[in-house]
Order: structure tokens, then C-alpha cells, then sequence
């Protein structure tokens, strides 16, 4: 088992009321490692809606290069553009159904996998993801060739 940390800290600034506060905060990984973040659609940072889209694909990412490095195949470049859906529910709460992942993976060398091969790799990715398979929200991953 092992457990990863994060450090959220915000401070109040200006008014605090029912009817406003800043939602402005920071993401501390590590000490030299941090990220401005505040609510949903923000203008300044990442916000958890994002962060949960860039989890998912973050882990299908480092699961794919694993499956690729086993392969003997070697990956140029890697990316993905992640997008996370929100909707509302029936008793009226809101939470993530769809995170769509839309990854595209460069190879180079001698030995290139197909299309199918690729699409199996990924299918592959989702399955051993383990933050994919910690969530509750279907992981749709449509990859770019």
C-alpha cells in the first residue's frame, strides 16, 4: 500500500458571506512543487474538475508507456486532451458521469504498431488504471492517430 499527499491551503480574502467568498487556492505536491487552483470554470487555475480529468489521464498515460516499454516499442511522444462532463443527477446533485480521454502516442524506431494494436494497448491501459478503476464516472478513451 502506499499514500499519496497533497496540501490544500487558502486563506480568506476580502469578504466571506453566503453570498460570495475568493475560491482562489493553492495545490502544494511538494515543496517546490505547486499550482494556483479555485472553483469550477475559473480564469486562474486548475480546477477540480480538471484535476480529476488530468488524474485519469495522467495514470492511463504512465499504465500505456509501461505496456509500450514491455513491448520493446519505443514512444516519441505522448498526448492527450482529457475532458471531464458534469451533469446533474436525479435527486439533484452534480458529479462527473464522462471523463473522455482523446490520447495520441508518436512511435519511433523500426518496430510500429498498428491502429488495432494501438487501440488494444489502450483498451489494455484502461483496464490496469487504477485511478480509471477508482472512480465512478465511465472513462470513454478515443485515441488520435
Amino acid at each position: 500500500m502506499s499514500e499519496h499527499i497533497i496540501h490544500t491551503r487558502w486563506v480568506k480574502q476580502g469578504a466571506f458571506s453566503h453570498e460570495g467568498y475568493e475560491v482562489r487556492h493553492e495545490l502544494a505536491f511538494k515543496p517546490d512543487v505547486t499550482i494556483p487552483a479555485g472553483g469550477a470554470g475559473n480564469e486562474f487555475g486548475a480546477d477540480p474538475e480538471q484535476m480529476l480529468a488530468a488524474a485519469v489521464s495522467s495514470c492511463h498515460m504512465q499504465t500505456f508507456l509501461a505496456l509500450a516499454a514491455k513491448k520493446r516499442l519505443i514512444v516519441a511522444s505522448y498526448e492527450d486532451t482529457a475532458a471531464a462532463e458534469i451533469a446533474q443527477r436525479d435527486d439533484g446533485k452534480f458529479w462527473v458521469p464522462v471523463i473522455t480521454l482523446s490520447p495520441k502516442a508518436v512511435f519511433e524506431g523500426d518496430k510500429q504498431p498498428d491502429e488495432e494494436a494501438v487501440r488494444v494497448m489502450h483498451e489494455k491501459a484502461h483496464q490496469h488504471c487504477f485511478i480509471a478503476n477508482s472512480v465512478a464516472s465511465q472513462v470513454v478513451v478515443e485515441p488520435r492517430f
